[in-house]
């Protein structure tokens, strides 16, 4: 029976994601929400299942709260996990869009940049630190980083893509992140991949 462990399933893209995987009775599908009673689509999609989506509260922030999150999904698959999603993200309204000339003070620049910088890249480390040793026990071993073109180099030079600066610059350095993983797993057997799911129309979640 496939194990899916997906961190970051409340809404959008990470809802979908359980929506689809939890879809076939076969697979164990293990999510982490920093809020349960804030997450009523994926409640109510739970409730539709038959028993095989499981939600767990753990904030990507928290280090030890996701190795607790890790430990209680260890007991739910049987010790291990076949594939990693990571999808938790900082997507903070009001500075989303800004650029780098865009900030009242400098003060405020470097607050949002370091809150980007400890859930899109932090976080992913101590989400994928946290749930490798039961991904060394799976049979797939694949580690999924969803990443983002704002944090692309070349889309964003070619589309001149000069705000969005926080988001885009700690995406690409969760880009660098998957990359490492995929060079210090790789004789481990993992696969690791960054990738990007382009424009998504979240309104309805």
């Amino acid at each position: 029976m496939p194990s899916f462990a997906l961190i970051g399933a409340s809404r959008g893209v990470g809802l979908e994601l359980a929506r689809q995987l939890s879809a076939n009775a076969n697979n164990t599908v293990v999510v982490t929400v920093r809020n349960k009673e804030k997450t009523p689509y994926l409640k109510s999609l739970q409730q539709e299942r038959n028993g095989n989506l499981h939600i767990i509260e753990a904030d990507v922030l928290d280090h030890r709260a996701m190795e607790r999150a890790a430990s209680e999904a260890g007991k739910i698959t049987g010790g291990h996990v076949d594939v990693l999603i990571q999808n938790a993200a900082r997507m903070e309204t009001e500075n989303m869009v800004k650029g780098l000339l865009d900030y009242d003070t400098s003060e405020k620049l470097d607050a949002e940049f370091i809150a980007s910088f400890n859930v899109n890249v932090l976080g992913v480390i101590h989400s994928v630190n946290a749930f490798l040793p039961l991904l060394r026990k799976g049979t797939e071993k694949k580690i999924v980083v969803m990443g983002s073109e704002g944090g692309d180099c070349d889309m964003v030079w070619k589309s001149r893509l000069s705000n969005v600066a926080a988001y885009g610059v700690t995406k690409a350095a969760e880009n660098m992140v998957a990359t490492k993983y995929a060079a210090e797993l790789e004789s481990e057997g993992f696969i690791v991949v960054s990738i990007s799911p382009g424009m998504v129309d979240v309104s309805g979640t």
